[in-house]
């Protein structure tokens, strides 16, 4: 039990809470949610294949300047895919990030709906 309380005071979570959290999350067929800390993704769900979230979660870190962002929006181009990806990241505690994925011809809005519930279960988890 003090265990627990130490790892989750150091702003560590379990990526099976995370992963489990991410489950009960309504996607979009071409919509991809990321939690990521710094380059390393922590866990995913939807269309992207693995590879591809963890390219987008490294690009993200790369690409991360501003410290008190409340969120980034950008796109990218995946290696296999022809369209490029629309990518709206919130930064979260400890160097946590959130970070939604669809197509670039997606409404912003609807990626921001879906970060509501998202937001709301990462701060109930230690990390929002």
């Amino acid at each position: 039990m003090d265990e627990e309380r130490t790892s989750q005071t150091k702003g560590e979570v379990e990526p099976e809470v995370i992963r489990g959290l991410l489950q009960h999350v309504a996607l979009g067929v071409s919509q991809t949610v990321i939690v990521a800390r710094g380059p390393q993704m922590i866990a995913y769900r939807g269309m992207l294949k693995q590879v591809e979230a963890l390219d987008v979660a490294a690009h993200v870190a790369q690409t991360w300047r501003e410290v008190n962002q409340t969120q980034r929006v950008q796109f990218m181009r995946l290696p296999l895919s022809p369209i490029p990806s629309l990518l709206l990241t919130y930064p979260l505690r400890d160097g946590y990030r959130l970070i939604l994925v669809d197509n670039e011809g997606t409404s912003l809005t609807s990626l921001r709906k879906l970060s509501v519930p998202l937001l709301g279960a990462l701060e109930v988890a230690g990390i929002g």
